[in-house]
């Protein structure tokens, strides 16, 4: 949808407010609404925002792109929320792979020069390292909220940090969460989690966060990087 000359994306919740929130690095606008609330009232309230996410926009796109990553040595890669510098190494008389040493990220390559080989590694890497924090903290938290243990899956996602199937009982995590501190970590958890007892992100939902991990907003906010508001 369009209005006041901001585009945004409009998604239907079993919620009661209207929530909009502008997501780095692009300005995109998105906006969730209750079920019943007509096109015309959405239109009004991100009408009335317009002022408020121009700037917000303006800010964003003022930000330094983000660097392509080369995968050479000197470079930082984030881990677990710290940024670690790179070192890759030929694997001479030893097995290629990675390893996270002493406030660095140290590869082994068969071809130190090969961007796709040491990108392979370290993704290797983070993945070992968020099935370990998993692998303890979704029994943890599914024995705070009640629930069973869930099947848990890992893969590179784009836009979601987690994906629940409470029907299925499963759980996929971005990979990308290894790069994040561990707080962020325990917040997708229990936010995927959550969702076994409560499907939408309602009333109910944000209340069993609450209760659980008071602060998970302000964890939510720092994890995405954007800016919401609410009506």
């Amino acid at each position: 949808m369009t209005t006041a000359g901001i585009e945004f994306e409009l998604t239907r919740k079993r919620i009661k407010n209207v929530h909009l929130r502008i997501h780095p690095p692009d300005g995109r606008v998105t906006v969730s609404a209750p079920l019943r609330m007509s096109e015309a009232r959405i239109a009004e309230f991100v009408t009335a925002k317009a002022d408020w996410i121009r700037r917000h926009q303006a800010r964003i796109a003022a930000l330094p792109p983000r660097p392509e990553l080369r995968y050479e040595t000197g470079e930082e890669h984030r881990f677990l929320g710290v940024g670690q510098r790179l070192e890759v190494r030929p694997a001479t008389g030893q097995r290629p792979g990675a390893e996270a040493v002493e406030g660095r990220l140290l590869v082994h390559a068969r071809d130190p020069r090969d961007a796709a080989e040491v990108k392979r590694h370290l993704d290797r890497l983070y993945r070992r390292e968020l099935h370990a924090r998993l692998d303890e903290l979704v029994p943890a938290w599914s024995a705070r909220l009640g629930v069973a243990t869930p099947t848990v899956r890992i893969r590179a996602m784009k836009r979601k940090w987690g994906a629940c199937r409470p029907q299925r009982r499963d759980i996929v995590f971005n990979l990308e969460l290894a790069k994040q501190p561990p707080s962020a970590i325990d917040y997708v958890v229990l936010h995927e989690l959550a969702h076994l007892l409560e499907p939408s992100h309602g009333p109910r939902f944000q209340a069993i966060l609450s209760e659980h991990l008071p602060d998970w907003r302000a964890v939510e906010t720092a994890l995405n990087g954007r800016v919401t508001t609410r009506g």
